[in-house]
Order: structure tokens, then sequence, then C-alpha cells
């Protein structure tokens, strides 16, 4: 019968008893290790020189405690990829493949854009920028000129989807010699993201065993917990009010810097799933979610607040491992939207919004 269902069907029906699909958990035990920088990159006399010269400027940046992350790890069977990870956060990541066409590209490059005339938008990005450095991911200011082997890509302030709110945006796709350029799409290894059809299994498989509710919890800043190796961060300029600056980790939108992020999350869930005792968690980039008995629940301090003990366990490692959070971010209750959907994990109904459902249409529309 299923084999001869629709094709639109094919993710969208569930049978119960049937073997649970692979998630990201699971991928991390077979995934291949996240490269470091090529040797040629390494031997760059320009950018080694400035580098070596100014290393207040960079530096690797993370509030992850590496050390417990790893030793959490230590009964993880895939060696090769976990040492990659914590490699990674400890000497900064390199986006895989990445050539920065030395001969080729220009050593030394400024795509900056000027001060925006609007001054809504010129103080939230000199708020911003304010508030990076004082985290450390943005280097102090070191004046109005690129040195030697540096890249410098364009900032702006746009709106936040369906916000009045502003968000900083660093275009690495911009001009003739963006830092998306220089990185080739990824043809080879796929980074999983958990999806819904997963999640209907573990809700089947689930099904008589008592009312649950649904619980979601969010990492704050996911790519911005990413350092990024000093041979990239060199290319990771960026000009805010007439001073540059140096930005010391991931930024969203950059290519392949999603490998980075999945592959440490998917091996913090491993740790959630396999060490802490919260079985069947899933993760969609930096979303996390479950399901909880209705009458299970622990306080969990920080917050002040009963929370369902799944969620309360995952909150409790995030924090042994310094990895933040807000409390806002961390919801649970009889039906949840998941991934932008509406679960009803007792009802075994997954919603569209109307909202969503006529914003569906209207693109339809448009492109027929």
């Amino acid at each position: 019968m299923h084999d001869h269902q629709p094709r639109y069907l094919r993710y969208n029906s569930w049978h119960e008893g049937a073997p649970f699909s692979p998630c990201t958990a699971d991928w991390t035990l077979h995934a291949p290790p996240i490269p470091p920088p090529p040797i040629h990159e390494l031997e760059n006399a320009v950018a080694a020189k400035t580098i070596a010269e100014n290393p207040h400027l960079f530096k690797i940046v993370t509030p992850i405690n590496v050390d417990c992350f790893e030793e959490l790890l230590k009964t993880h069977l895939n060696r090769p990829f976990v040492d990659s990870v914590c490699r990674g956060l400890c000497e900064g990541f390199w986006p895989a493949g990445a050539d920065t066409h030395i001969g080729v590209y220009p050593d030394t490059y400024d795509d900056s854009l000027p001060t925006p005339s609007d001054h809504h938008k010129a103080t939230f990005l000199r708020g911003q920028c304010d508030a990076e450095v004082e985290k450390d991911r943005f280097s102090p200011a070191f004046g109005t000129t690129l040195l030697p082997g540096m890249y410098c890509m364009p900032v702006h302030a746009v709106p936040k989807p369906n916000s009045d709110d502003l968000r900083l945006i660093t275009n690495h796709s911009f001009g003739s010699y963006s830092l998306n350029s220089m990185i080739p799409r990824n043809t080879h290894t796929t980074y999983p993201l958990d999806n819904l059809h997963l999640f209907g299994q573990i809700l089947l498989a689930s099904c008589g065993t008592g009312e649950v509710v649904v619980f979601k919890s969010d990492v704050a800043e996911a790519y911005r917990l990413m350092p990024m190796h000093p041979f990239w961060q060199i290319k990771q300029g960026v000009r805010v009010n007439g001073q540059l600056h140096i930005d010391r980790c991931g930024v969203f939108g950059g290519r392949r810097l999603g490998d980075f992020w999945v592959s440490f999350n998917g091996l913090a869930t491993w740790i959630a799933r396999e060490i802490k005792d919260v079985p069947d968690l899933q993760v969609y980039s930096d979303d996390s979610y479950g399901i909880n008995p209705v009458d299970e629940l622990t306080l969990y301090v920080p917050y002040s607040k009963l929370m369902p003990t799944k969620q309360f366990r995952l909150l409790s490692f995030w924090d042994e491992i310094n990895l933040p959070h807000k409390e806002k971010k961390q919801l649970f209750g009889p039906i949840l939207p998941i991934i932008g959907i509406k679960v009803d994990p007792n009802c075994l109904t997954y919603t569209l919004s109307l909202a969503a459902r006529k914003d569906l249409i209207d693109e339809l529309a448009k492109f027929c």
C-alpha cells in the first residue's frame, strides 16, 4: 500500500512499528571529520605576518567548556569526528574546501560600505558592534585602513521577519571577491537536520503511554559560538562607523559555516540522549525538542520555574558545558509549534496555522 501512495505523501505518512529513521545524533557516529586549514593557506606569508604581528586582533573565542564537552564524549565511537570538532573549538574552524586564491584574488580587499544615512540603522550598528566587542567576538577597533592580507565585507542593519526590530548582517556574498565565492558548495557530506517525519515516528511509539507535553529549547546565538581559524578571521574584517574590526566567530550566511554548528550540536544532542537521559531528543539547527509525561516536572532553579524533567536535564547539561540560552526561548505545552508547524502529541496531529496557509497559497499563486 505504501509503495503506491502519491509522491506528495512520501514524507507525510507514518506506520506504527516501522524502524526509526536515523537522526542527527546517529549521524555523528559515521560522520567524516571536519578538515583543518590546508597547508598552503597556513603558508600564506602575507597573512601569517599580519597575524603574528597583531595577536591582539586574532583570538579563539567561544563560551563553550571544551574540556567538559570532550570528556562527556569519551565513549563516542567516532573518534576522528569528535577530535576534529574539539580541535575546531580550540583552534578555530576552517570552511571546508575554502581557497583564498592567493595570486588570483587580491591579498587585501575592502568591500565595506559607508555608514548608513538612516540614523536609526547607524545607531543600531554601533550598538551591535559595541556588544560584539564586549563579548570579545569582534576585535577592538584598529583604525581605518586594512592591514596586509585582510578582507572587509559590508555590514547591514535589516528588519527581522514580522518585526520592527533590526538585526546585524555581514554579507559574505557581496562583490567580485566575496568570501563565499572562495568556498565551494557542499557536494559530498550531508549535514542533516531532524525533521517532523522522524518526530512523528517518536509520537507513534509513545502513543498509549499517557498524556505528554511537547518541549522546545533554543540555543542563543548559535553560529556566533563557533570560533573561526585566525587565517579565516583575517578575511572577516568589518567596518562600523568608519572603524575596522576583525570578526572572530562564525557568521550566519557564511557558506559552509553551518557545517560546524550542525557537527557540534549533533554531538551535544548525542550526549543529551546517551549520557544525560534525554532519549528521543531531536534537533533542527539550534532548536532541540521532544516530549515529556505531563506530570513529570522538575524545578529549574536559574529560571525559578517548573519545567518538563527532560527539558530540565537538557538545560542542566547545556549549563554544564556553558552553552548559552535565554528563558523566553525555552517553551513547553500540550500544543507547540515545531519548525513552524503546530504539534499536538496527544491527538497525533500536525497543523499549519491559518496565516502560514495563506502565505503558502499566496506564494503558490505567484509561482503559477
